[in-house]
This record gives structure tokens, C-alpha cells and sequence, in this order.
């Protein structure tokens, strides 16, 4: 079934899970880079599920509070998490660590969930709808996002890009929501209910989406596409 939205002047997206998803690789290849570049004692898999145990809590605390954990801070407590010694790490260190995930993260970089967004894209924007982008970060910061996103030919229809450890807030929250729409009067004056965020999190984006006076899509590549959505600029008359 697919759904409708009318009035649309201006889309947000988020990323994860509704325009790419991530390399199943890559965070293999994250893992054994943690274990050999902190001399780490633990094998693979035991690195790999604490990982993924503080991942899930780092997204909900980051949800919760509205603020934006950055990604040293979160890799710091998950070293302790695994025992190793702080003390030995400081921030040059750290920068290198990140040096080297990065070159991981484009070697096994994310693909577009559907390879017909460029053209969906190109469609609305022709239509004079604007795009734009509000993400929650982790490990991957929103500089790396922005460089994928080029990568992947969809980043120059984006007006503006929002990434939650620049803006230091996160999805729900009223104040990532407002930074939004405060971006989008800088192009064009558009009411709050003019604009539609699209997101796979019913919590970060839909429930955000919502309270800020906005429209909101829930997607799931599984089931609702992109694609699916029937969007326009205009009310359409019966």
C-alpha cells in the first residue's frame, strides 16, 4: 500500500537504514582493527558482542538525553569495558585509531538500499522540492557521511546536511528538529508542516518528526520503500 503525503515543500532524510546500509564486512574488519591496534587480549567475537551490547545503549542514551555522545568518548568506554588501561591512550592516539577506521570504512564503504534513489532524487528536486539530510552519528562521524554520500552520487541534492555530533544533538530531540527547520527558512520560508522527515526509527524520527510539527514516514527496507512514497508539492484536489 503506498502512502501519500501532500503540501511537501521540503524533505529530511535520515541515512542509516533508509538511504544505505552499512558492509557487513566492515565491522568485522573495525573489530580486529580495536584488537590489534590496542593490543587487546580478548578475541574477536568477545570484542564484536561488546561492541554491539554498548552500541545498542549508546543509541539509546544518545535518544534519551537528546545530546550526542562523541565517538572517542564511546570507543574510551568500551576499552575500559574490555579492560585496557587508559592510561596509555590520549587523543593522538585516538586520531590515529580513527585515521585507520576511516580508510576500513571506505574500503568496505555502505551502499545505497536502492540503487534508484540518484533518479528519485533528481525527480523531486526538478519538482522544487528541497532535500536534505538529519542524522544521528556513532562511530562514524558525519564527515565521513558527507564523503559517502558524494561517493554514492546522491550528496550534491542535499541543500544542507545535520549530523548529530556537529549540531551536539540527537534525534528526538525538539532542538535537532528546530535546527532543521531553521536551516530550511535559511533557503527557502517553509512552515514546519511543509516539511516531511523520512526515517526506519519510529522514536528518532517519526515521534521527533511529529512533536517539531512536522510530517513523518516511517520506512523499513523490508517492507515500506522510498520509492513506495507518493509525494507532492501541492494539495491535491478532489
Amino acid at each position: 500500500m503506498k502512502r501519500e503525503f501532500f503540501d511537501v515543500h521540503h524533505i529530511s532524510f535520515d541515512v542509516w537504514l533508509t538511504l544505505i546500509r552499512s558492509s557487513p564486512q566492515f565491522k568485522k574488519e573495525r573489530d580486529r582493527l580495536v584488537k590489534e591496534f590496542f593490543s587487546l587480549p580478548q578475541p574477536v567475537e568477545e570484542i564484536s558482542t561488546h561492541f554491539r551490547q554498548w552500541d545498542i545503549r549508546f543509541t539509546a542514551i544518545n535518544e534519551i538525553t537528546g545530546k550526542n555522545l562523541d565517538a572517542e568518548e564511546m570507543i574510551a568506554i568500551i576499552l575500559s569495558g574490555l579492560d585496557h588501561d587508559l592510561k596509555n591512550i590520549d587523543p593522538e592516539v585516538l586520531a590515529d585509531y580513527f585515521q585507520k577506521q576511516e580508510k576500513l570504512f571506505f574500503a568496505y564503504h555502505p551502499v545505497l538500499i536502492e540503487p534508484q534513489l540518484e533518479e528519485r532524487f533528481k525527480e523531486l528536486t526538478e519538482r522544487g522540492i528541497n532535500l536534505s539530510i538529519l542524522s544521528n552519528t556513532g562511530f562514524i562521524k558525519g564527515d565521513l557521511l558527507r564523503r559517502l554520500l558524494d561517493l554514492l552520487k546522491i550528496g550534491p541534492y542535499f541543500k544542507f546536511q545535520l549530523y548529530s555530533d556537529e549540531i551536539c544533538y540527537s534525534k528526538p530531540s525538539h532542538e535537532a528538529f528546530s535546527e532543521v527547520h531553521r536551516q530550511v527558512n535559511n533557503h527557502r520560508a517553509t512552515e514546519k508542516n511543509n516539511i516531511l522527515h523520512i526515517g526506519d526509527n519510529k522514536n528518532a524520527d517519526v515521534f521527533g518528526a511529529d512533536r517539531a510539527g512536522m510530517q513523518s514516514a516511517l520506512i523499513n527496507s523490508n517492507t515500506i520503500s522510498l520509492l513506495s512514497l507518493n509525494i507532492y508539492k501541492e494539495k491535491v484536489s478532489t
